[in-house]
């Protein structure tokens, strides 16, 4: 059994589960959470979890409305980042790709690309996401 020593920002996740980071013996300090209920762990999680309690971690707090749709916000940019590298980026920073295009295959990749870069100015981003249609 692995006995942790030493521990730093310590928060409650919700009203059991603590989360913090540990200095483990051989891995150094990482992020972890410690769940009174886990049985499957090497460390000594009772007297991880009586040492983290005698800390007073701060309260767990839901995130706010705002919060979560920052969230929201960050992973759909993130969605669309990553379909334009994808799908899109490959064929117009390709001259070779770009040029073997029809005039109409060309009309198709502009429009999905300014469908993804206009995401964000839909009128109901993030709580509604048009991601258009490719077509190519």
């Amino acid at each position: 059994m692995i006995e942790i020593k030493e521990t730093r920002n310590e928060k409650y996740f919700n009203n059991t589960i603590i989360e913090c980071e540990i200095n483990h013996p051989e891995m150094g300090w990482i992020p972890f959470a410690c769940d009174p209920a886990d049985k499957g762990s090497n460390l000594d999680i009772p007297k991880l979890h009586e040492m983290l309690l005698s800390k007073e971690p701060t309260p767990y707090s839901a995130p706010s409305a705002d919060e979560i749709k920052n969230e929201l916000i960050v992973t759909y940019r993130a969605i669309r980042d990553r379909k334009l590298i994808m799908d899109v980026d490959p064929i117009v920073t390709n001259p070779f790709r770009w040029d073997a295009l029809t005039e109409e295959e060309k009309t198709k990749v502009t429009n999905y690309r300014t469908q993804l870069l206009n995401i964000p100015q839909q009128e109901k981003f993030p709580d509604e996401v048009d991601w258009g249609v490719k077509e190519y």
